[in-house]
């Protein structure tokens, strides 16, 4: 939670995060599921009343007013397309969501920002909150060329719908980014699929670092969810899946404190230079079989000591 957090007010933005929470919850809760906990239980592990849980699940849930749509999306679409309009209007419209879901999902609206409201009951009226309220429209093109082409990367071939419901991008602002990414060559085209045999965000660059934090944390989190599928087995030296930390204590003054905190920099140019001779090789040699992708993830950070006040990052 505090990652998210982080994430969305990095730079100075402010980035809606309603979509965020009700994809996280409801994932969640058809995960805890599918793993066999009863909807007592689940609610209980959210702290709620089974009554609430089932009100939160069906806001969630696709909205028998619209088809395709959750509650959620269906009301902030509603507000959007129809503004300024009033409770009176929105209800009416939804005559066929329970009325206490709809008020819920307005009133979550406004408290979260998505929306503005002037009046009170059956004569409030609704307004959207636009995306400029959010996000500078510059830096959220840039960010979306990246993570297109980060989608196109990791799972190509791949169309332009497809990206989009990976990606969670409307139609018009996907196919821009891959026409851009055409014109510069980081992109190839096949009938109707799009694939790239590279990503990159080079190092020191600020446009881009949403996806590379997006391409290197579901790097660890496969990681992470491949080895607990294993199952308990136990580390050894040649494994090919997992990860390990280490902790390692300096000072000001310490022989070793350069050679610590340089770690990050020495392995990024020792992979950086295998990544360049795989590449250089694989251009004289076309693969003949199904490719096999090592994706390696690398972090560090540098901590004062547990009573000092303040943290320092090494990213």
């Amino acid at each position: 939670m505090v990652f998210i957090a982080q994430l969305a007010t990095a730079g100075g933005v402010r980035a809606p995060l309603v979509r965020v929470a009700d994809d996280l919850f409801l994932g969640l809760t058809r995960e805890l599921a599918a793993q066999g906990l009863t909807k007592k239980v689940i609610a209980d592990m959210f702290g709620m009343g089974l009554r609430t849980y089932h009100r939160r699940v069906q806001a969630l849930e696709q909205s028998k007013s619209f088809d395709g749509k959750t509650v959620w999306e269906a009301v902030l679409s509603f507000v959007q397309e129809h503004e300024p309009v009033t409770t009176a209007s929105i209800l009416a419209r939804f005559a066929h969501d329970d009325p206490e879901i709809v008020s819920g999902v307005l009133n979550d609206l406004v408290q979260s920002g998505l929306a503005y409201r002037s009046g009170r009951a059956q004569h409030a009226i609704y307004r959207f909150a636009s995306e400029a309220d959010f996000l500078d429209p510059e830096g959220r093109e840039q960010a979306n060329r990246y993570v297109v082409w980060l989608t196109v990367y990791r799972q190509g071939p791949i169309s332009a719908e497809q990206i989009g419901a990976q990606s969670h991008l409307r139609a018009e602002s996907v196919q821009r980014a891959l026409d851009e990414l055409l014109a510069e060559g980081r992109l190839t085209r096949d009938a109707q699929h799009y694939r790239s045999d590279h990503f990159e965000v080079p190092c020191g660059q600020s446009k881009g670092w949403e996806a590379a934090v997006l391409d290197h944390y579901q790097a660890l989190v496969s990681a992470v969810s491949l080895k607990l599928r294993v199952g308990s087995q136990a580390s050894g030296a040649g494994d090919t899946l997992g990860g390990s930390t280490w902790s390692l204590d300096v000072w000001p003054g310490h022989p070793l404190e350069t050679e610590a905190k340089s770690t990050l920099k020495r392995l990024r140019a020792e992979v950086e230079s295998l990544r360049t001779r795989v590449d250089s090789w694989n251009a004289a040699n076309p693969a003949a079989r199904a490719v096999e992708q090592v994706v390696i993830y690398l972090g560090q950070y540098v901590r004062t000591s547990v009573s000092a006040e303040s943290e320092t990052c090494d990213d």
